[in-house]
């Protein structure tokens, strides 16, 4: 049964946004499962050299989640800074094995609310994933978060290719 939280993806203008469609070789029920289980997203989801240092998701609309990330910065000022990023949001949309929609929240831009939509269906070879991250204040901004997904998108796919 889908649910969504009322009014909440129709509030805010969707302004500055990317997307990103990848080919997933699982069902939609284990892609599904990999964004919504601590115990798995921890085996992928970071960008770059990071970890997952913790993990919480209560994958229900108005469910909160949260990832404390460990690792280098992977924006281009700081290459070499090591640190802690804790990010959150809550749970907006689940729709099981179809859609996930949750507001992401990133302490280094305080202002920032952003909306993380992602699509399943099945494809020839497993799961269509389509990703949308919109929201965005800035290109800049846009850019980093492309930048990040792109990685932690190659992950996912390494992750269900072994």
């Amino acid at each position: 049964m889908a649910t969504s939280l009322v009014g909440v993806d129709e509030r805010v203008d969707a302004g500055i946004k990317l997307e990103m469609v990848r080919v997933i070789r699982a069902s939609r029920r284990r892609v599904f499962d990999a964004w919504t289980r601590p115990e798995t997203i921890r085996l992928w989801f970071t960008p770059g050299t990071m970890t997952v240092a913790d993990a919480g998701m209560d994958a229900r609309v108005g469910g909160e989640w949260r990832l404390l990330l460990n690792g280098e910065c992977v924006d281009g000022e700081r290459q070499d800074e090591k640190r802690q990023t804790l990010v959150t949001g809550r749970y907006t949309r689940v729709d099981p094995y179809d859609v996930l929609a949750f507001t992401w929240r990133n302490p280094t831009i305080v202002e920032e609310e952003s909306l993380v939509t992602i699509e399943l269906k099945d494809v020839e070879g497993g799961t269509e994933l389509k990703l949308t991250h919109e929201r965005f204040l800035t290109e800049a901004s846009r850019d980093q978060h492309a930048s990040g997904w792109e990685s932690a998108l190659d992950k996912l796919q390494a992750f269900f290719a072994v």
